[in-house]
């Protein structure tokens, strides 16, 4: 028959381990809320806070923390958010359309196919498809449209015909003054004649130089 001092031995180990196990049960419970927690939320005090509510009620506070804690972890707060980005994404990223007729439209379309509104406007200088409202080229730095080839002034412009009966006019001068010279080249020259001779030379040649036909 087993001795008092036995039984209170075996007792006193069943409630060792018993204490042991409640024990590590206890903190096993700590730990698993304070990483849940983590998983769930970045705020630190909330994480102490659950901690401190499971070491304090045991099962109790654990039970408490499954009915308050965050319905969903940051991975998958995060990947809710990326596909509502997405799915935001789409919706206004929709294909254009011509602001007259709401007829949708191709990013490069230049006019509408249906109410033929211009909807853009080529560049003169590079080609690349431009706003209406721009007025430069942001590829090429050109301003549309081109500014304007700067004019000659009128007083300058000599037309063609005119110019080439002042020239007619002075070759058949000249070639009458010759003419009327050859009987003379025996004689002396006339000092006067070639005075008149030289002088339509010079006056063909500044008219050469000061009247020059424009394209």
């Amino acid at each position: 028959m087993p001795q008092l001092e036995d039984i209170g031995t075996i007792l006193l180990a069943i409630v060792a381990f018993i204490s042991a196990f409640t024990a590590a049960f206890w903190a096993s419970l700590v730990i698993w809320t304070f990483r849940d927690m983590r998983v769930r939320s970045r705020d630190i005090f909330a994480q102490l806070l659950a901690s401190l509510v499971v070491l304090i009620f045991g099962p109790l506070g654990m039970l408490i923390y499954l009915i308050l804690r965050p319905q969903e972890t940051l991975s998958e707060a995060y990947a809710r958010t990326l596909e509502e980005e997405a799915l935001l994404q789409d919706i206004t990223e929709e294909q254009p359309v011509c602001p007259e007729c709401k007829h949708r439209i191709e990013p490069d379309f230049i006019i509408c196919p249906a109410c033929h509104t211009e909807l853009r406007k080529a560049c003169p200088h590079c080609g690349r498809l431009m706003l209406m409202r721009w007025e430069i080229c942001p590829y090429c730095t050109e301003p549309y449209p081109l500014p304007p080839e700067p004019e000659r002034s009128p007083e300058h412009f000599v037309p063609e015909t005119q110019y080439q009966g002042l020239v007619e006019g002075l070759a058949e001068a000249k070639l009458d003054l010759e003419l009327e010279a050859e009987p003379e080249l025996e004689a002396e020259p006339d000092a006067g004649a070639e005075f008149d001779l030289e002088a339509l030379t010079d006056l063909e040649v500044e008219s050469d130089a000061e009247i020059e036909p424009t394209e």
